[in-house]
């Protein structure tokens, strides 16, 4: 890959970053609790939190994180 492509690619992954951090806020802003927020975060395909040892995003926490 070149530097070009992996530069590409970095933007596009924090671009992407920071549209899901943001799903995450509006739903959880208009959710009533934390279990709201959890099941309507999941119909929506949205991930819950950040997996920030493996760099990924993961549903698999609570959205009391958020």
């Amino acid at each position: 890959m070149s530097d070009r492509d992996a530069s590409i690619f970095e933007s596009e992954r924090e671009l992407d970053e920071e549209s899901v951090r943001k799903a995450q806020r509006t739903v959880a802003h208009h959710s009533i609790d934390a279990e709201d927020c959890r099941m309507l975060l999941t119909a929506l395909g949205i991930p819950l939190v950040r997996d920030l040892e493996n760099e990924s995003l993961s549903g698999t926490a609570g959205a009391e994180s958020l």
